[in-house]
């Protein structure tokens, strides 16, 4: 009976509680995927700093993309030196290029600037109305970056060719998240693809013309960075 009545006490003190509502001011931030918080952490940097090396590392991708392999075929033909970089080079570049786009065709992932709220591309290839590759998965621009790093480092292994191509190609792919056109994934694997379709061109092409005791080229002329 006793037991009754303060169950009874407990029930009418329940009911006529009043509602007390939830403080929304204070929640903590939402949860997000870790590779966008990621994605973010470099996005959000506009220090001039910052911004400004990464827009000039990402405006040098075409002219260095279009002329290392030429300039490279020009400079040996005219020092009569060794041919069989700059045919590394070309058939690495066409093998890269192959992997990554079709990988894009395949996976098709959106770009950061269409999937992500807060991000805008800052490439101005991506502010048109036409977009030449929607696709995300992996980064071209970083793959095309690391396979010339990797290829122009192995046919000419000193520390002053393969530093600063190693440079060029890793700001390559913080540039490329930082103008919101790919996740940390894409450039990883876009940077896997670049050095290995070099390292596999060098491996299965190794001496080609059999110019290998040809002069040695002017490393000014090999490397266009």
């Amino acid at each position: 009976m006793r037991s009754f009545v303060v169950l009874t006490v407990l029930l009418a003190a329940a009911a006529s509680a009043q509602e007390v509502p939830v403080d929304t001011t204070n929640l903590p931030p939402k949860t997000e995927p870790f590779e966008v918080v990621l994605l973010r952490s470099v996005y959000d940097d506009e220090r001039p700093l910052v911004a400004v090396p990464m827009r000039l590392v990402n405006e040098s991708a075409y002219p260095v993309y279009f002329g290392a392999a030429p300039a490279l075929w020009a400079g040996s033909a005219i020092v009569g030196a060794d041919l069989d970089p700059a045919l590394r080079l070309t058939a690495a570049q066409g093998l890269n290029f192959g992997v990554t786009f079709a990988l894009k065709n395949l996976i098709q992932r959106p770009r950061p600037y269409i999937a992500v709220d807060g991000v805008d591309a800052r490439d101005r290839g991506h502010q048109g109305d036409e977009i030449f590759d929607p696709h995300s998965f992996p980064s071209g621009h970083t793959s095309s970056a690391f396979v010339i790093a990797t290829s122009v480092g192995l046919s000419y292994p000193e520390w002053y060719v393969i530093a600063p191509a190693a440079v060029w190609a890793s700001a390559m792919g913080v540039a490329r998240v930082w103008h919101g056109v790919h996740y940390p994934s894409d450039v990883a694997v876009g940077a896997a693809i670049g050095i290995a379709s070099g390292a596999a061109v060098h491996i299965l092409m190794p001496d080609v013309f059999g110019d290998e005791d040809a002069v040695a080229m002017p490393v000014q002329v090999v490397v266009p960075l």
